[in-house]
């Protein structure tokens, strides 16, 4: 036979412990990212002097760098530079040894964020601004008026470009092995190499983040569906 199903059965309870820990990485980056993202995003939107046009370049070299290179800059560069301000800075503050987890999250926050300032950004666009004046003629502060007013709407227009970024990232976390993290992709390579059978591990490498890229799109499409009911509703 070409594949030995009673070894891939085997095999899946193994792949499917990695689950939780790919999942908190993307979570946790995406929720960093969606911040971040959107505080890029206004600055962009209210062109705020010298910070839009940073937020701009970051945009543009975050966007245009391939998220393993990226990867491989920090990861590398994040303990030299710890070392360099210790030894410049005659001070044993900066750490020389990252957690690694934490390193991986902030790689997928920062490579995210650019992408989702951009979605913030079209959809803060997208909303009438004659809204945001009346909000201030009446007396809101700007925060009120983005929290009540701006963001809800906006927010409804993104949530489907917010689900194809989270899938994506989801499915970007299999480069991460490359890093020394045991993820889905780092099991099938270490249970492939003890076995040498590598199409079985990849074939249930590929339907482990069918699964999860189905489950997340449903919930997606039924986040979409919810708010823009409730959109309609209070219009």
């Amino acid at each position: 036979m070409l594949l030995d199903w009673s070894y891939m059965g085997s095999k899946v309870p193994l792949m499917l412990q990695a689950v939780p820990r790919t999942l908190a990485i993307v979570l946790a980056a995406t929720a960093l990212g969606f911040v971040f993202g959107l505080l890029l995003a206004l600055v962009r939107s209210y062109k705020v002097p010298v910070l839009s046009q940073l937020a701009a370049a970051y945009i543009s070299v975050v966007r245009g760098t391939p998220l393993l290179v990226i990867m491989y800059l920090f990861y590398y560069g994040l303990p030299e530079l710890c070392a360099a301000l210790n030894e410049s800075l005659h001070v044993s503050f900066f750490p020389e040894e990252l957690n690694k987890y934490a390193v991986v999250i902030f790689i997928f926050a920062v490579y995210i964020s650019a992408y989702m300032a951009e979605t913030w950004y079209s959809a803060l666009n997208a909303v009438d601004y004659g809204q945001m004046e009346a909000a201030l003629a009446v007396g809101m502060t700007m925060p009120q008026a983005l929290y009540r007013i701006f963001l809800p709407q906006a927010i409804v227009s993104a949530i489907p470009n917010f689900g194809n970024l989270f899938i994506s990232t989801i499915k970007q976390t299999s480069l991460v092995f490359m890093i020394q993290i045991v993820d889905i992709m780092a099991v099938a390579k270490i249970e492939a190499g003890k076995s040498y059978r590598y199409l079985e591990m990849y074939v249930i490498v590929s339907l482990v983040y069918w699964a999860l890229t189905l489950i997340f799109e449903r919930l997606f499409i039924y986040w979409e569906q919810h708010y823009a009911k409730y959109k309609r509703h209070h219009a």
